[in-house]
């Protein structure tokens, strides 16, 4: 295939991928912008809340968000069964994923208060960083099980194709994010000023309600009538098997992922407080930057899925190059800006200067990279919609543990780099994953999956 044949977009499928990756990106504010809005709000009440916030939230979504994957092992399956037309069995998927999901939150929960005692040790050498952090964390603990079950929910319907009900969904969590934040952060409107625990009630909450909106929606009389949710748990036993087949592969590659992400924030930890606070930064706006490619991603997997259920694998093939290129002009205008306006966007979150000076360069040397992050992200999803999950885990193994954590202390600690140094390892992990990923893609193995 010629360059310029790669560059091409075909508008019959930018409109079909466009179509279903916008509510996806948009969507993703039910997630990244509880982060966003905890980290905007607490970067006024000085570096501690924002670096304790920062690197609690990574510790939690180690844990939480890693368990979430049983999400892509019903999203997989739920294309799958669409594309083939059996409806009846994407409610059992449905079914099953939520049996789970409760299976796996729900000692997290119960336990909230000890868990969140024994990580919280583990977060900083600044005592009034870790005080923080079992705050934060016990609260977030105890949404455990709102965050798995959404993830569920929006596996179901991705699969469908129909994304709009997490875009309508991040519409509701992201509002009552923002009005909890500003009420029990800093105390308005007569409620107590509560400051870190407010932001961890208020994300914890704001999942709630989602929680409650997917519920509404699958019970509605089309849903019922279509897909039979919620009816017959022993036929909805069957599906356990295979979701886990599915899901512990991608499991595993999220907790290395973000235990990866928790390592460096211990690396940075040991830099100093000040860097850890602007790391949160970066952290925060790196979550936002993915978005559009996530969005992407996640439309690549379902067609991907319902391609190959179809038995279309042509089809299927096209419509991921399709999200590759869309990913690559959006991530690449976006890693400009980064380039262009560093001390702009750090403004947003935080008004010390000190922070604001470290997180500068750092953020300027990642909009090179982000090309690479938007290529690796949609054909990793792209691969995780075949089935091919364990391809996925393998290469996070090697990109987190061989490159970028020796990476991140080599430069960081070692040479004394310093927030720098320890950034520098992000070029090397995209590099090796992005590559990896097209090397699997392009060969072609994952149309015969079977699942």
């Amino acid at each position: 295939m010629r360059f310029t044949q790669m560059l091409r977009l075909d508008p019959a499928y930018t409109r079909t991928v466009v179509r279903l990756a916008y509510p996806v990106s948009l969507g993703m504010l039910s997630i990244t912008l509880l982060g966003v809005v905890d980290t905007a709000m607490l970067g006024r009440l000085g570096p501690a809340p924002l670096a304790a916030a920062g690197i609690s939230a990574v510790a939690y979504f180690t844990l939480i968000f890693s368990l979430a994957g049983i999400g892509i092992g019903v999203q997989t399956l739920t294309a799958r069964r669409f594309g083939e037309g059996n409806h009846p069995a994407c409610g059992e998927i449905l079914t099953s994923g939520i049996v789970l999901a409760l299976f796996l939150s729900l000692p997290f929960v119960v336990a909230a208060p000890w868990i969140a005692g024994g990580i919280a040790p583990l977060l900083s050498r600044d005592p009034q960083v870790d005080a923080l952090g079992r705050i934060y964390l016990n609260y977030r603990f105890l949404g455990a099980v709102f965050l798995l079950l959404n993830m569920v929910y929006r596996g179901f319907f991705n699969g469908l194709g129909d994304t709009k009900k997490q875009l309508h969904s991040a519409i509701i969590v992201t509002g009552v994010n923002v009005i909890l934040d500003y009420l029990l952060i800093f105390g308005h409107g007569g409620f107590p000023r509560l400051e870190i625990a407010g932001a961890a009630i208020a994300s914890t909450a704001a999942t709630g309600v989602g929680t409650a909106y997917f519920l509404v929606v699958s019970l509605t009389p089309n849903q019922r009538a279509r897909f039979l949710p919620y009816r017959g748990l022993s036929r909805a036993a069957v599906w356990f098997g295979p979701i886990l087949r599915i899901s512990v592969p991608v499991m595993a590659q999220r907790f290395v992922s973000n235990g990866s992400f928790f390592a460096f924030f211990s690396i940075v930890a040991r830099i100093g407080t000040p860097e850890l606070a602007a790391s949160n930064v970066i952290r925060s706006v790196l979550g936002l930057s993915s978005m559009p490619a996530t969005g992407l991603g996640t439309a690549a997997a379902a067609m991907v899925g319902q391609n190959l259920g179809a038995d279309r694998p042509q089809a299927a093939e096209r419509s991921a190059w399709e999200a590759v290129r869309l990913a690559s002009y959006l991530m690449a205008g976006i890693g400009l800006l980064f380039i262009a306006f560093p001390r702009w966007i750090f403004a947003i979150y935080t008004n010390d200067p000190t922070v604001i000076a470290l997180g500068r360069l750092p953020l300027v040397m990642l909009g090179a990279t982000q090309i690479l992050d938007g290529m690796g992200i949609v054909l990793s999803q792209g691969l995780q919609g075949a089935g091919n999950t364990r391809y996925v885990m393998g290469v996070e193994l090697i990109a987190c543990l061989v490159i970028y954590l020796p990476a991140a202390y080599f430069f960081g600690i070692r040479l004394h780099g310093g927030i720098v140094g320890a950034w520098s390892g992000e070029f090397l992990y995209w590099g090796i994953y992005s590559f990896l990923m097209l090397h699997k893609f392009r060969e072609g193995s994952w149309k015969e999956i079977r699942v």
